[in-house]
């Protein structure tokens, strides 16, 4: 997994700048990329700074060590200016233990049972090496994640690790929601390894931050790499009211019809990892017009950007300068400044976003699923659609770059995805539309239609059918649901932007 290097005194001086560390001209290291540096006084001659850290090497994080001897006022120098540059940095919620301690949840089911192995041979050791004390903790049933969260001290620990899909992540951002104290509790920062089948949650933060990820061949070592060295950002959490399920929590989509239906029946093929999705999916699309033809009625609030609607064409491997000079800037998470909040937590969700019901921004907010929609802000439509889904990060799943210019942060905004039935010439381009996702070409399909909202209703008609799910997890078939933005944000771990 590591290899030594070792740099004698008698070559060239040794130059740092904030980024980057040149050995000589053919080595240098990323600051971004050290975890640890340490310093051997080996005579009165000569001491030796080892670095261990990081590189990108073939698209993939290696673990390296490199030792470099220098006279020893030249060493110290040397170490404690990397030192400084890779000190501990207070998390936004200001933990009264300042050690460098996370609690790291693992569901031992997840990603074909494979989680509780990533995490000893490709994320532990990294954690290590960055000089991180780890409590590891094993779910052992559903919404065992939520409980964890909602009871967790915030005092204790500088972040919560989440090894698993995106559902057990979503548990987690629940608990702290269901906390009274959620002000601070939302400021602790969660990180995302990618132990589950489809983790989009750890795709969408290595998209946003340029970071090298594998979705086929996993990425936790990378993802850990992040949490070793981490950068805090801010995500923004909606709130999804589904009909007969209530009000509930939603950080990724809220799907309908086609991408539902693959996800939630593709259950029976667990066995079968990531490809139990295309399994699904071949069965599915080979029996359209028969299945997936559902008709809908869709109340939205557009908005009219023109500079965020041509974003929403491009893809995922687009240069990243088309997504604008700051698209992919974000704002530093405040730090907790208030005072104690008071402990406890809400006895449902549904108290607990009615907490909260303050809109993000002047646009009309949604009235409650059981009342008609009246204001004239919203844009109404009828049809029939092979699917309709509400999301809000670039990515559906690690190897499903499904809308690249989606944003962690992004205010108040959302985006309405379709598929037309009228807009179809033949149900193999449905087909070919959902093999070219994983390319990001799905969007050059006319059928496909992306609209940028701050509110949506998507209400099935004529008992059509369809799966809803949010955030991954079945609400039943054929509901009527609405989603609209969270005046909160949760804390996430990421980096700082890649230069590559």
């Amino acid at each position: 997994m590591g290899s030594r290097s070792f740099f004698p005194l008698k070559g060239p001086s040794i130059e740092m700048d904030k980024t980057v560390i040149t050995i000589n001209p053919q080595t240098t290291i990323r600051v971004a990329d050290i975890l640890r540096v340490d310093l051997d006084k080996d005579g009165k001659e000569s001491s030796t700074v080892r670095i261990l850290h990081y590189p990108l090497i073939k698209e993939r994080r290696s673990r390296k060590e490199v030792s470099i001897d220098l006279a020893p006022e030249e060493a110290k120098e040397l170490h404690e200016a990397i030192k400084k540059s890779i000190s501990f940095k207070r998390p936004p919620h200001r933990p009264r233990n300042s050690s460098k301690r996370l609690l790291v949840i693992v569901n031992p089911f997840s990603g074909q049972q494979k989680a509780r192995d990533l995490w000893r041979d490709e994320a532990e050791r990294v954690l290590s090496d960055g000089q991180w004390l780890c409590e590891v903790v094993e779910t052992t049933h559903p919404g065992h994640a939520v409980e964890i969260a909602k009871t967790i001290d915030l005092d204790k620990y500088a972040g919560i690790l989440v090894n698993s899909g995106d559902g057990l992540v979503s548990e987690v951002f629940t608990g702290l929601l269901l906390r009274r104290d959620r002000e601070r509790a939302l400021k602790l920062p969660i990180g995302h390894l990618p132990g589950g089948t489809s983790n989009a949650l750890a795709a969408a933060i290595c998209f946003a931050s340029n970071e090298s990820f594998s979705p086929r061949y996993g990425f936790m070592r990378e993802a850990a790499v992040m949490a070793a060295r981490p950068t805090y950002r801010p995500l923004r959490l909606f709130k999804a009211e589904v009909e007969g399920s209530g009000r509930v929590p939603m950080f990724m989509s809220t799907t309908w019809g086609l991408i539902a239906d693959i996800d939630i029946e593709s259950e029976r093929f667990r066995w079968a990892g990531m490809i139990r999705l295309h399994i699904e999916a071949i069965l599915i699309i080979a029996q359209l017009p028969t299945t997936c033809k559902y008709r809908a009625r869709i109340s939205y609030i557009p908005v009219g950007d023109k500079e965020l609607i041509r974003k929403t064409m491009l893809k995922y491997n687009a240069v990243r300068h088309l997504f604008g000079k700051k698209h992919f800037n974000f704002e530093p998470v405040e730090e907790y400044t208030g005072e104690s909040q008071p402990s406890g937590h809400y006895s449902s969700m549904a108290e607990a976003l009615s907490a909260s019901s303050a809109p993000c921004s002047t646009a009309p907010k949604l009235p409650p699923l059981d009342q008609p929609i009246t204001s004239s802000a919203f844009t109404v439509v009828e049809g029939e659609y092979v699917m309709a889904n509400l999301t809000s990060l670039s990515h559906l799943g690690s190897d499903l770059p499904y809308l690249p210019s989606s944003k962690l942060d992004e205010d108040d905004i959302f985006f309405l995805t379709l598929i037309d039935w009228s807009l179809i010439k033949h149900r193999l381009q449905i087909g070919t539309l959902m093999i070219t996702i994983d390319g990001s070409r799905h969007l050059d399909y006319a059928c496909f239609q992306v609209i940028p909202v701050r509110a949506c209703r998507i209400e099935p008609l004529d008992g059509c059918g369809g799966n809803v799910a949010v955030d991954g997890e079945p609400k039943g078939k054929g509901k009527a649901f609405q989603v609209e933005a969270l005046p909160m944000s949760a804390t996430v771990i990421a980096r700082e932007e890649v230069k590559r």
